[in-house]
């Protein structure tokens, strides 16, 4: 009787940790909607004095953030390809925006930075992190795209050569859904 006792409080345990499984699993799946609401809510000052809105520019189109610092040597091969990135879509209408999160005591590195290593991207600061923060970015460079409808499309931690291929797959794919043509019916004027 006693190996039957232990049996039950085994299935037991393993039915609350399921449980406990899909229970996250719901909780993450309800995220991705919220990521996108929370996204207009961004505010960040830029590099310039002014302020970037995120509900502001998505009217425009797309956007692509890429999370970096001065410090980070992947970053380092990482920002030319953005740079590359934001030149060849710009015409598309997309939004290539550098978020650094070094914080206010190397804010007067980054232009020297950006100098040395010939980017003209548009540099937003987030100096207490709140943007990787309510992504759940624990990596840098980190990129997100975000549809101009608002809705995280591509989020990706890290960078390896060729990282970028898989982002251009994701920018043309979103510059086709939102640039389509729309074909009149029969019963439209």
């Amino acid at each position: 009787m006693r190996a039957g006792w232990k049996s039950y409080k085994l299935l037991k345990a393993a039915a609350r940790r399921k449980m406990a499984c899909f229970a996250i699993a719901i909780a993450l799946c309800g995220q991705s909607s919220l990521w996108a609401e929370e996204a207009l809510q961004i505010a960040l000052p830029n590099l310039d004095g002014g302020v970037f809105s995120l509900e502001e520019e998505l009217k425009k189109g797309p956007v692509v953030f890429d999370l970096w610092a001065t410090w980070c040597k992947p970053c380092i091969k990482a920002l030319p390809k953005m740079q590359e990135l934001a030149d060849a879509y710009r015409e598309h209408g997309v939004g290539v925006f550098t978020i650094n999160i070094d914080g206010p005591r190397n804010q007067a590195k980054i232009r020297p930075f950006l100098k040395r290593h010939k980017l003209r991207l548009p540099v937003l600061l987030d100096k207490t992190n709140e943007v990787a923060k309510q992504f759940q970015l624990v990596a840098i460079p980190s990129t997100l795209v975000i549809s101009s409808a608002g809705e995280v499309v591509y989020k990706h931690q890290g960078y390896r050569p060729g990282d970028e291929k898989a982002l251009k797959a994701v920018l043309d794919e979103l510059i086709k859904k939102e640039h389509k043509p729309k074909i009149k019916g029969e019963g439209d004027a």
